[in-house]
């Protein structure tokens, strides 16, 4: 006998399978691993987000880390190799990671257990107490990198939640037709072969997916057109549509496009018919039978009720695309004045360092900075002088990019700890130790040496002690 049930879909259904060896570990013991910004607020983010809910709040997080460990020295300094002072400056900063050492403070100001997950190995208590209710899921990875373990069960409430605030937004909010239709189709029946249509006892259309869901298609009075122009949308025009489409079929699409949709649009290429003709079917179906999206992939995932999305991650990852995309974009303009960018750096007799480029207008400018990402200088030219009173020449940088403080570096540059000697017994030691991206590399809670791959100076291959300093003066 034949089973005509429909296919049931669980969490995750629609989905490509995990690369992540991790992740697949940490599923088959029934826990999700919720992947954090891959920079030097993961532990604050995580934190921010088990206490509060959410990962906005992680700077003031790190300076509550910050103010408790310096109110509870006596508790933290045998833990610091270093001058402890000279450690909670350090870590105050955004561009340092946090340890465990910050994520044991947090849990004491928290008040909250800690369950530590590292890669292939089961969970252990990390800090534990009977009088503590709050209990924090933490992955810990390589390079202090942390993120938030929720059990299976709970992202799938998770999921749930976040495909109905989607739902409300898109159709409530935006009046957004027939959306998840929309998902339906992006997601899960591209080629329309595995929806069925059909008319309930009020006459309104119903179309049912493949897994049995039974979704009433939206009317033109309920919705608003997605369609900038939306008086070309046969379904929510129905008044003067048919006056429009003459006007295409006489005057053709050229002159259709510059009556009604204005003179802003691409000259020269032939120009395909705009108006969507069906005054039965929503702006939404009609597009997705032309094989167009009314919405990104990213939204229909996070309209699908099976499927979560990690918002926080992908708007952390777009933000920092889009600054490296900019980074690029300007030194692609450069074209326009010159053949070719120029960074010629040059050690002068003064140490001075200068960095030659072009302006837009084509014009040569020299700059003088030891640091060309940070506060350019516009100096004497051979042929000329810029001066500083030209606003176009104002906040000129060596790359083309307007403002200095979007300006992302193709590799971070090296800072450098100077630690306070009050830890070597008296002796009179300084140690230059690099800090790049302030991973710590001066203090971890095992002793080791520093990671090589990190630049900035030649380091000692122990820790110093009283009786092998890096340098002695």
């Amino acid at each position: 006998m034949c089973d005509n049930k429909p296919p049931k879909r669980g969490f995750g259904f629609g989905c490509r399978e995990t690369p992540d060896i991790y992740d697949k570990f940490l599923q088959e013991l029934g826990y999700y691993r919720k992947h954090t910004a891959l920079d030097t607020s993961s532990l604050f983010r995580v934190v921010s987000e088990q206490q509060h809910g959410i990962q906005k709040y992680h700077e003031k997080v790190r300076k509550d880390c910050v103010t408790y460990m310096r109110s509870h020295k006596a508790q933290f300094v045998k833990d610091i190799k270093w001058g402890f002072e000279a450690y909670m400056n350090n870590m105050s900063r955004m561009r340092t990671h946090g340890t465990l050492l910050e994520l044991k403070a947090l849990a004491l100001l928290y008040n909250a257990n800690v369950l530590l997950f590292e890669p292939f190995a089961e969970a252990k208590w990390f800090l534990h107490s009977a009088a503590n209710d709050t209990v924090w899921r933490v992955f810990y990875g390589r390079d202090n990198h942390f993120d938030s373990i929720y059990t299976t069960e709970y992202m799938i409430n998770m999921a749930e939640c976040q495909s109905i605030v989607y739902d409300i937004l898109y159709t409530r909010v935006l009046g957004v037709p027939d959306v998840q239709y929309a998902v339906e189709r992006m997601l899960h029946d591209p080629d329309d072969t595995k929806t069925t249509y059909s008319e309930d006892e009020e006459g309104r259309q119903i179309a049912t997916t493949e897994d049995g869901r039974q979704l009433v298609l939206s009317q033109p009075q309920e919705t608003k057109c997605v369609l900038i122009y939306s008086h070309l949308c046969h379904f929510h025009n129905s008044t003067s549509f048919d006056a429009i489409q003459r006007f295409f079929a006489v005057y053709g699409s050229d002159e259709g496009y510059r009556v009604y949709i204005g003179p802003h649009v691409r000259r020269g290429a032939k120009k395909s018919n705009p108006l969507l003709a069906d005054a039965k079917l929503s702006c939404v179906r009609q597009l997705l039978d032309m094989c167009i999206t009314p919405f990104p992939y990213k939204v229909a995932k996070a309209l699908d009720r099976n499927i979560y999305r990690n918002v926080e991650f992908d708007v952390w990852y777009e933000i920092r695309a889009e600054k490296w995309s900019a980074f690029f974009l300007e030194m692609g303009n450069k074209e326009e004045g010159a053949k070719s960018i120029q960074d010629m750096k040059q050690i002068i007799p003064s140490g001075e360092i200068i960095h030659e480029g072009y302006r837009r207008g084509g014009e040569r400018v020299r700059f003088a900075n030891t640091n060309p990402f940070i506060e350019s200088t516009v100096m004497k030219d051979v042929t000329g002088i810029v001066s500083e009173q030209d606003p176009s020449a104002q906040h000129v940088h060596p790359f083309g990019v307007a403002d200095p403080h979007l300006a992302l570096a193709p590799y971070p540059m090296p800072q450098y700890y100077l630690p306070s000697p009050d830890q070597y017994g008296g002796i009179n030691t300084v140690s230059v130790m690099a800090c790049d991206q302030a991973q710590l590399a001066y203090g971890d809670t095992n002793g080791q040496q520093p990671s090589p791959r990190l630049g900035g100076c030649v380091f000692h291959p122990v820790y110093p002690t009283a009786t092998t300093p890096l340098v002695c003066l």
